[in-house]
Protein backbone atom coordinates (compact mmCIF):
# COMPACT_ATOMS: atom_id res chain seq x y z
CA UNK A 1 0.00 0.00 0.00
CA UNK A 2 1.30 3.41 -0.99
CA UNK A 3 0.60 6.66 0.78
CA UNK A 4 -1.40 9.07 -1.35
CA UNK A 5 -0.54 12.76 -1.45
CA UNK A 6 -4.19 13.57 -0.69
CA UNK A 7 -4.48 11.83 2.68
CA UNK A 8 -5.09 8.13 2.46
CA UNK A 9 -3.84 4.77 1.36
CA UNK A 10 -4.11 3.37 -2.16
CA UNK A 11 -5.75 -0.07 -2.24
CA UNK A 12 -6.25 -2.30 -5.24
CA UNK A 13 -9.59 -3.12 -6.82
CA UNK A 14 -9.19 -6.75 -5.77
CA UNK A 15 -9.08 -5.75 -2.09
CA UNK A 16 -12.50 -4.05 -2.17
CA UNK A 17 -13.98 -6.65 -4.50
CA UNK A 18 -12.67 -9.71 -2.68
CA UNK A 19 -14.67 -12.93 -2.40
CA UNK A 20 -14.87 -12.44 1.38
CA UNK A 21 -16.43 -8.99 0.99
CA UNK A 22 -18.90 -10.23 -1.61
CA UNK A 23 -19.92 -13.15 0.59
CA UNK A 24 -20.31 -11.07 3.77
CA UNK A 25 -22.23 -8.36 1.93
CA UNK A 26 -24.50 -10.95 0.32
CA UNK A 27 -25.49 -12.39 3.68
CA UNK A 28 -25.71 -9.00 5.38
CA UNK A 29 -27.79 -7.34 2.64
CA UNK A 30 -30.14 -10.31 2.39
CA UNK A 31 -30.98 -10.03 6.09
CA UNK A 32 -30.87 -6.24 6.29
CA UNK A 33 -32.81 -5.76 3.05
CA UNK A 34 -36.02 -7.17 4.53
CA UNK A 35 -36.11 -4.46 7.21
CA UNK A 36 -34.26 -1.53 5.60
CA UNK A 37 -37.38 0.47 4.70
CA UNK A 38 -39.83 -0.82 7.31
CA UNK A 39 -41.18 1.74 9.73
CA UNK A 40 -43.35 -0.32 12.05
CA UNK A 41 -42.70 -0.18 15.82
CA UNK A 42 -39.40 -1.78 16.85
CA UNK A 43 -38.01 -1.83 13.29
CA UNK A 44 -35.08 0.35 14.49
CA UNK A 45 -34.18 -2.41 16.93
CA UNK A 46 -34.37 -5.09 14.24
CA UNK A 47 -32.04 -3.12 11.95
CA UNK A 48 -29.72 -2.54 14.91
CA UNK A 49 -29.74 -6.27 15.72
CA UNK A 50 -28.80 -7.22 12.17
CA UNK A 51 -25.99 -4.64 12.13
CA UNK A 52 -24.71 -6.03 15.45
CA UNK A 53 -24.41 -9.46 13.87
CA UNK A 54 -21.83 -7.97 11.48
CA UNK A 55 -20.20 -5.41 13.80
CA UNK A 56 -19.91 -5.67 17.57
CA UNK A 57 -18.78 -2.03 17.58
CA UNK A 58 -22.18 -0.57 16.66
CA UNK A 59 -23.72 0.47 19.99
CA UNK A 60 -26.49 2.86 18.94
CA UNK A 61 -29.97 1.43 18.59
CA UNK A 62 -31.46 4.26 16.51
CA UNK A 63 -31.10 3.22 12.88
CA UNK A 64 -33.94 4.79 10.87
CA UNK A 65 -35.51 3.39 7.73
CA UNK A 66 -33.45 3.62 4.55
CA UNK A 67 -30.04 3.71 6.28
CA UNK A 68 -27.35 1.93 4.24
CA UNK A 69 -24.02 0.89 5.74
CA UNK A 70 -21.42 -0.69 3.45
CA UNK A 71 -18.71 -2.73 5.19
CA UNK A 72 -20.44 -2.51 8.61
CA UNK A 73 -17.62 -4.58 10.14
CA UNK A 74 -15.37 -1.48 9.68
CA UNK A 75 -17.82 0.91 11.40
CA UNK A 76 -17.93 1.91 15.08
CA UNK A 77 -20.89 3.86 16.48
CA UNK A 78 -21.11 4.97 20.11
CA UNK A 79 -24.14 4.85 22.41
CA UNK A 80 -27.03 7.28 22.04
CA UNK A 81 -26.12 8.26 18.48
CA UNK A 82 -28.74 8.37 15.74
CA UNK A 83 -28.70 7.60 12.03
CA UNK A 84 -31.76 9.16 10.38
CA UNK A 85 -33.56 8.35 7.13
CA UNK A 86 -31.45 7.66 4.08
CA UNK A 87 -28.02 7.98 5.74
CA UNK A 88 -25.30 6.31 3.65
CA UNK A 89 -22.05 5.17 5.28
CA UNK A 90 -19.23 3.66 3.25
CA UNK A 91 -17.23 1.89 5.94
CA UNK A 92 -14.53 0.48 3.67
CA UNK A 93 -11.77 2.72 5.08
CA UNK A 94 -13.14 2.73 8.62
CA UNK A 95 -15.67 5.04 10.30
CA UNK A 96 -15.64 5.93 14.00
CA UNK A 97 -18.71 7.76 15.28
CA UNK A 98 -18.69 8.83 18.93
CA UNK A 99 -21.43 8.92 21.56
CA UNK A 100 -24.46 11.19 21.33
CA UNK A 101 -23.88 12.04 17.65
CA UNK A 102 -26.89 13.22 15.65
CA UNK A 103 -26.70 12.44 11.94
CA UNK A 104 -29.62 13.96 10.03
CA UNK A 105 -31.36 12.55 6.98
CA UNK A 106 -29.48 11.83 3.74
CA UNK A 107 -25.96 12.39 5.09
CA UNK A 108 -23.25 10.61 3.06
CA UNK A 109 -20.05 9.48 4.80
CA UNK A 110 -17.50 8.30 2.21
CA UNK A 111 -14.13 6.71 3.06
CA UNK A 112 -12.97 5.76 -0.45
CA UNK A 113 -12.42 7.53 -3.77
CA UNK A 114 -11.04 6.29 -7.07
CA UNK A 115 -7.32 6.70 -7.69
CA UNK A 116 -6.71 8.66 -10.91
CA UNK A 117 -2.98 9.61 -10.88
CA UNK A 118 -1.97 7.69 -14.03
CA UNK A 119 -3.65 9.13 -17.15
CA UNK A 120 -2.54 6.09 -19.19
CA UNK A 121 -4.67 3.66 -17.15
CA UNK A 122 -8.47 3.70 -16.93
CA UNK A 123 -9.56 5.21 -13.62
CA UNK A 124 -11.65 2.11 -12.91
CA UNK A 125 -8.44 0.02 -12.94
CA UNK A 126 -6.31 2.22 -10.65
CA UNK A 127 -7.73 1.18 -7.29
CA UNK A 128 -9.01 3.32 -4.45
CA UNK A 129 -7.65 5.99 -2.12
CA UNK A 130 -8.95 5.11 1.34
CA UNK A 131 -8.82 6.96 4.67
CA UNK A 132 -10.65 6.65 7.99
CA UNK A 133 -13.30 9.15 9.11
CA UNK A 134 -13.63 10.11 12.78
CA UNK A 135 -16.64 11.91 14.21
CA UNK A 136 -16.14 12.64 17.90
CA UNK A 137 -18.79 12.78 20.68
CA UNK A 138 -21.77 15.17 20.75
CA UNK A 139 -21.68 16.24 17.07
CA UNK A 140 -24.73 17.28 15.06
CA UNK A 141 -24.50 16.82 11.29
CA UNK A 142 -27.20 18.56 9.26
CA UNK A 143 -29.28 16.97 6.52
CA UNK A 144 -27.67 16.26 3.17
CA UNK A 145 -24.10 16.80 4.37
CA UNK A 146 -21.27 14.97 2.59
CA UNK A 147 -18.21 13.92 4.63
CA UNK A 148 -15.12 12.92 2.63
CA UNK A 149 -12.35 10.46 3.46
CA UNK A 150 -9.71 11.22 6.07
CA UNK A 151 -11.74 13.83 7.96
CA UNK A 152 -11.95 14.31 11.74
CA UNK A 153 -14.90 16.27 13.12
CA UNK A 154 -14.10 17.40 16.65
CA UNK A 155 -16.22 16.99 19.77
CA UNK A 156 -19.27 19.23 20.06
CA UNK A 157 -19.31 20.44 16.44
CA UNK A 158 -22.37 21.48 14.47
CA UNK A 159 -22.16 20.96 10.70
CA UNK A 160 -24.76 22.87 8.67
CA UNK A 161 -27.13 21.17 6.24
CA UNK A 162 -25.79 20.57 2.75
CA UNK A 163 -22.15 21.09 3.71
CA UNK A 164 -19.28 19.22 2.07
CA UNK A 165 -16.64 18.41 4.70
CA UNK A 166 -13.24 18.02 3.02
CA UNK A 167 -10.89 18.77 5.94
CA UNK A 168 -10.75 18.46 9.74
CA UNK A 169 -13.11 20.60 11.82
CA UNK A 170 -11.82 21.66 15.28
CA UNK A 171 -13.84 20.81 18.43
CA UNK A 172 -16.86 22.96 19.35
CA UNK A 173 -17.02 24.63 15.93
CA UNK A 174 -20.03 25.60 13.87
CA UNK A 175 -19.14 24.92 10.25
CA UNK A 176 -21.08 25.31 7.00
CA UNK A 177 -20.64 25.51 3.26
CA UNK A 178 -19.11 23.96 0.20
CA UNK A 179 -16.37 23.36 1.06
CA UNK A 180 -17.24 23.36 4.74
CA UNK A 181 -15.55 26.07 6.82
CA UNK A 182 -15.80 27.22 10.43
CA UNK A 183 -18.00 30.31 10.94
CA UNK A 184 -17.73 30.49 14.73
CA UNK A 185 -17.00 28.59 17.91
CA UNK A 186 -19.59 27.24 20.35
CA UNK A 187 -17.39 28.21 23.32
Amino acid sequence: MNKDKFKGVVRSNSDMHSFKNYLLHGIYLTLYGFFKYMSFPLSNLIRYGILRLFSRNIRSKYVADGVTIWFPWNVKIGKNSSLNQGVLIDGYGGVNIGQGVRIAAYVCINTADHEYADPDIFIKDQGYVVAEINIEDDVWIGAGTKINKGVRIGKGCVIGSGSVVTHDIPPFSIAVGVPCHVIRSRK
